[in-house]
């Protein structure tokens, strides 16, 4: 019976999101890195509130996608643009938020939103 439950590491806290941090070893996604919550108790509420998430959850423990921020919203690594190669990490300017592929409210379940035909029976009558 196969198990279709991502394994091992962390998952992203916003509540449409399915990234995790194995994803990077099994999807070859270098780009993808996962941040920590700030330590700032009315940021991380700031962060926490943009999760949308209906449930539950410790903000401490939690992380972040980088598919949530905008490149504008980490620092420049120069040493590794001028020598041309990957920074080994990437890290986030102070007081920044996530604002990026972020559910609508706090009851989206999905960012995908499915439309339904009526059917014959449901149809009104003229």
């Amino acid at each position: 019976m196969a198990n279709n439950k991502p394994r091992g590491g962390s998952s992203c806290a916003v509540a449409t999101c399915t990234n995790y941090s194995g994803k990077v070893k099994t999807s070859g996604r270098k780009d993808l890195s996962f941040h920590r919550f700030p330590k700032d108790d009315i940021l991380a509420k700031k962060w926490q509130h943009l999760c949308r998430r209906g449930d539950v959850w410790n903000s401490k423990t939690a992380y972040i996608c980088s598919d949530h921020f905008t490149n504008n919203d980490f620092v420049r690594d120069l040493k590794a643009e001028l020598l041309e190669y990957e920074p080994k990490k990437q890290y986030l300017k102070n007081n920044v938020l996530p604002s990026l592929n972020l559910p609508l409210d706090h009851s989206q379940k999905s960012s995908i939103r499915v439309f339904v035909k009526p059917s014959k029976s449901n149809e009104c009558k003229r």
